[in-house]
């Protein structure tokens, strides 16, 4: 056994997040009158902030509160239309609350990787009541032995102090044996780096890799990620 902790990653990792996120935004966008091609368009649109201002807040360049307070005013304004960006943010919230998707074979991985002895860790960035709600409506949640969600510590992967209280929560885990696995090059294979551990990017939908980012191994699907951690 190579590694004894995996620390994975949920959202895009595990869960489905972009298939939720997908459905829901579509929800709640064509509730406020948009629809076709002008749909497609806000959606676009939508996401292009939403990734600039995630990309702020794990850089350090603003606070958490600032995406969900600014994402849809931002949006209704490049699309010109007026409207409670507070409402739909709200709206969007529950939409993401109640995304209980999985991707196929996650509860199949788990089972077989804790049946086989490692010791499963969920180390994630998002919203707590989000996140929580996810791992128990899905059935993930007894197959971890710790939960640790950038919301309730007060720090986001990238940054290396996110490893911290996992580290002091095992005592057993080293940097030698324990891992990283993730979807998110920004956050979780540099942040796994910064914090000096090994790193699986999980690349479902075999995007190209930077050149900027090296993580130690790179999988495409969950067969190469039980054979990565052996």
């Amino acid at each position: 056994m190579k590694y004894k902790y995996l620390i994975f990653d949920l959202d895009d990792t595990l869960f489905d997040f972009k298939g939720g996120e997908m459905a829901g935004l579509r929800q709640v966008l064509h509730d406020v009158g948009l629809s076709g091609e002008h749909l497609e368009q806000a959606i676009k649109t939508y996401l292009k902030i939403n990734r600039g201002l995630w990309a702020a807040f794990e850089n350090g360049e603003i606070e958490k509160a600032t995406i969900h307070q600014t994402r849809f005013d931002k949006l209704l304004e490049v699309l010109g239309i007026s409207g409670d960006g507070q409402a739909l943010e709200r709206a969007y919230r529950q939409q993401l609350n109640t995304n209980y998707r999985l991707l196929p074979g996650a509860k199949e991985l788990l089972v077989e990787l804790q049946a086989a002895g490692y010791h499963l860790i969920a180390g994630t960035n998002g919203e707590a009541q989000t996140q929580h709600l996810r791992l128990e409506h899905t059935g993930l949640l007894p197959y971890f032995e710790g939960v640790y969600i950038s919301d309730e510590m007060g720090v986001a992967k990238p940054n290396p102090a996110f490893y911290t209280r996992i580290f002091a929560d095992f005592p057993d885990m080293t940097h030698e044996n324990a891992v990283m696995i993730g979807d998110g090059l920004a956050s979780d294979i540099r942040g796994g780096a910064a914090a000096g551990l090994d790193t699986i990017w999980v690349n479902l939908n075999q995007n190209e890799l930077p050149e900027t980012i090296h993580p130690t191994q790179v999988v495409t699907d969950y067969d190469e990620l039980k054979q990565a951690v052996q």
